[in-house]
């Protein structure tokens, strides 16, 4: 349970000031969902794009990010990333050429976590990039990883 504490100074409005954690964001609203899953999205976006730019293994990729769908195309050896919004759902979806398809779901910690096996998008994308790029890779640092928000 949140506490928050409430001041008032005479002549003006209540201030508000959380003396634990802000309330978690309702996911359940489309305004609120779009938001998270834009960040996150443009956040991975960037990240991969980087990452790919640094490294010299993978010569032929390409990331595109459009009406919420991010394609990272890697060289066919490694096969095509897709990572979408699915808005009825409130939910993330991943095709993964190493994992296959998953559903991920937002929870309190505000990351992104498969239901079925408790894994966490931006640690598989971490395990899955890492052993394709041959080098430690880390999306935790991106938005909406439990970590960082």
């Amino acid at each position: 349970m949140d506490v928050i504490h409430i001041g008032h100074v005479q002549g003006s409005s209540p201030q508000v000031r959380w003396l634990c954690s802000p309330p978690k964001p309702d996911i359940t609203v489309l305004a609120v969902y779009e938001d998270i899953i834009k960040e996150t999205l443009e956040s991975l976006s960037e990240h991969v794009e980087y990452l790919l730019e640094s490294q010299s293994q993978i010569e032929e990729w390409d990331v595109t990010l459009s009406d919420g769908v991010l394609t990272v195309k890697l060289n066919e050896e490694h096969g095509t990333y897709v990572i979408n919004k699915q808005t009825p759902n409130r939910q993330i979806w991943l095709s993964s050429p190493i994992s296959g398809p998953k559903r991920f779901d937002f929870t309190e910690q505000q990351a992104w976590v498969y239901h079925h096996t408790g894994e966490n998008l931006h640690t598989l994308l971490s395990q899955e990039f890492s052993s394709t790029l041959q080098k430690d890779v880390d999306f935790h640092g991106c938005s909406f990883s439990g970590t960082h928000s």
